[in-house]
C-alpha cells in the first residue's frame, strides 16, 4: 500500500512541473547591436612626402643693345615652355570643425625644371650660328620651389576636398652667354666666348586645390594642384667691345609654375571615433 502511495505523489509531481513550464511565456529573441560606423578625424599633425610633375612658362623678351651699328637695340619675344620632375616633403597641421577642416602646410619640393634657348646678336646674325657676328645662348633653371599655406577643406568621413593658398619661394638661376669667336659680338672686332651668371632667390604666391582620403586613420593619400607665381625680373649682361661703350644683352621674364602632384602622409594621434 505505501508503494502505490509514492507512485501517485510522484506522477501527481510530474504532471504539475510539466503544467507549469508549458504556462512560462516563450523565450524571446535578443537582436545583435548594430556595427559600430567609423567616424575618422582629420585633427592632428601629419608629415608626408610627394612627387609629380611641375611645366613653367618663360615667356619673355631679350635684347641685344650696342652703340655703334645700324640696329642700335635688336629686341625679340619669346615663349618657351617645358617640363620637369618635382618632389619634395611636407608637413602640416589640421583642425577639424564638424565637417570643415581648417589646416596649415608647409613644403620643400626640388627640381630641375630648365631650358635653353639661342637669339641673334644683331639682324645679320643667326641664332646659334657664329658666321662673323656671333649669337646670344640663355640659359634658366629652377632648383627648388617652397611654400607656407593655409587649407580650408570640407569632409565626408575618409574623404576631403579642399583649397590651399599663401606665399612661396623659388630659387632661380640665369646665364647669358655670348659666343662671338669668329668676328666678334654684332659690329664689334673683340672676338669671345664669355658667360655671365645669375642667381635669385625669389618671393610671391601659391594657390590651389586637392583631394585627400585617409587609407587608414594614419596614412593618407591626396592628388593636388598648385600654381606659382613668383613675379618677373630682368638680366643685363655686359659684354667688352672696341665701340663707344660696352654691348649689353638683356633678358626680362616671368616666373610661373604650374604643379600636379601626389602625396602619401603619415598622421599623428587622431583618434578613432566609434557611432553607434
Amino acid at each position: 500500500m505505501k508503494k502505490h502511495v509514492l507512485a501517485a505523489i510522484a506522477a501527481s509531481s510530474l504532471f504539475a512541473g510539466a503544467a507549469s513550464a508549458a504556462d512560462l511565456p516563450a523565450r524571446t529573441y535578443t537582436k545583435a547591436p548594430p556595427p559600430i560606423a567609423v567616424a575618422y578625424d582629420w585633427t592632428g599633425f601629419y608629415i608626408g612626402g610627394n612627387v609629380g610633375g611641375i611645366w613653367q612658362d618663360n615667356s619673355g623678351a631679350t635684347n641685344f643693345i650696342q652703340t655703334d651699328n645700324v640696329v642700335l637695340t635688336n629686341p625679340q619675344n619669346d615663349s618657351v615652355s617645358n617640363g620637369a620632375v618635382f618632389g619634395g616633403v611636407h608637413a602640416g597641421y589640421n583642425w577639424q570643425v564638424t565637417r570643415w577642416v581648417f589646416g596649415v602646410e608647409a613644403d620643400w619640393d626640388w627640381t630641375d625644371a630648365k631650358n635653353s634657348f639661342c637669339r641673334q646678336t644683331d639682324t645679320r646674325s643667326r641664332p646659334c650660328t657664329d658666321l662673323d657676328r656671333g649669337f646670344l645662348t640663355y640659359s634658366e633653371k629652377t632648383e627648388w620651389l617652397a611654400s607656407v599655406r593655409g587649407r580650408l577643406g570640407f569632409a565626408w568621413d575618409r574623404v576631403m576636398v579642399y583649397a590651399t593658398g599663401g606665399a612661396a619661394w623659388g630659387d632661380v638661376k640665369t646665364s647669358i652667354n655670348a659666343n662671338c669667336l669668329n668676328g666678334g659680338c654684332g659690329n664689334a672686332n673683340v672676338r669671345l666666348n664669355q658667360t655671365v651668371n645669375f642667381s635669385d632667390t625669389r618671393t610671391g604666391w601659391v594657390a590651389g586645390a586637392g583631394i585627400e582620403t585617409m587609407l587608414t586613420p594614419s596614412w593618407l593619400l591626396r592628388a593636388e594642384y598648385l600654381h606659382y607665381d613668383l613675379g618677373s625680373a630682368d638680366y643685363a649682361a655686359v659684354f667688352p667691345s672696341n665701340l663707344v661703350a660696352p654691348q649689353t644683352a638683356t633678358r626680362s621674364r616671368s616666373f610661373q609654375y604650374d604643379t600636379l602632384r601626389a602625396g602619401l602622409s603619415y598622421k599623428f594621434g587622431g583618434p578613432v571615433v566609434a557611432r553607434y
